[in-house]
């Protein structure tokens, strides 16, 4: 399912790819779902999701909905889970909050192999220096990002976003790109992904969905659940994945983290107020 999509997904309209990334992020849910609370689900009408469908090639919606239930069957596993979960009936909106948040970080888990992790430690551990862009809301990720990977390697920029040209002419094939990219998967973003691939710069990529637009250009993709129970989606599992990162990092990185962060922390005291120290 998630290849036929990809293939179709250019040919889709814009209404059409808000079904289509929600049926990919949730696809156990989905045969059990009408096309109506489908299409509300994904802020679209319910035609939208019936010429989805036949976009798609299927006759109907539950010709659609049929063909993802013989996937799942294969991993009785998802649907026992998605069992349990709904199942479940907690007190409050905020009980349902975190719940929504521990679930999220537990299902980019099973998607996320520790290989991936190891890679993309690996690949900024050697990389002559780390370009990090995102935007937005996604600045709540690449703010970290840049913070934690300057404290531990000092050769990390987070690009302004004002500054894209400027920034983009100094990209070398001998570093790394680092894109979060989320919804709405600002064009600004995709563009300067794209141009580092074009100049040979390995590129990670964090996202949401395999149907990110960044993807097509990505040495490394990692998916991170982004469900809410709130108006914003969540960005806790992106920011678990950083953190597999970081801690992968604090093991092969050896002297080189420890002697960066030694002398950050030797300068430390002379930027501290008097009432500090």
């Amino acid at each position: 399912m998630n290849k036929l999509i990809n293939e179709k997904y250019e040919q889709l309209s814009e209404a059409q790819r808000k079904v289509a990334r929600y049926i990919v992020e949730n696809m156990e849910e989905v045969v059990v779902l009408s096309a109506q609370r489908i299409a509300s689900l994904s802020d679209v009408s319910e035609a939208t999701v019936h010429r989805f469908a036949k976009t798609l090639g299927y006759f109907s919606f539950v010709e659609l909905k049929q063909d993802i239930h013989t996937t799942l069957r294969k991993n009785q596993r998802a649907l026992n889970n998605l069992i349990t979960t709904t199942a479940e009936k907690p007190d409050s909106w905020l009980e349902k909050h975190f719940l929504q948040e521990a679930d999220n970080i537990v299902r980019t888990s099973k998607a996320i192999k520790e290989r991936d992790i190891q890679d993309v430690a690996n690949t900024l551990l050697h990389a002559n220096h780390i370009w990090i862009a995102g935007w937005r809301l996604g600045l709540s990720i690449t703010t970290y990002m840049r913070f934690v990977f300057s404290y531990m390697l000092g050769n990390t920029t987070l690009i302004p976003q004002g500054e894209l040209a400027e920034y983009s002419a100094h990209l070398k094939k001998t570093d790394v790109l680092i894109g979060s990219v989320f919804p709405r998967y600002d064009h600004k973003t995709v563009q300067i992904i794209k141009k580092a691939k074009e100049k040979h710069v390995q590129t990670i990529i964090l996202t949401d969905s395999p149907l990110c637009p960044a993807c097509k250009h990505a040495d490394i993709t990692l998916l991170a659940k982004t469900k809410s129970k709130g108006f914003l989606d969540s960005y806790t599992a992106a920011l678990s994945i950083c953190q597999a990162i970081v801690n992968e990092l604090s093991h092969i990185g050896g002297e080189r983290v420890k002697e960066n962060i030694k002398q950050i922390e030797k300068s430390y005291p002379d930027f501290l107020e008097k009432s500090e120290s």
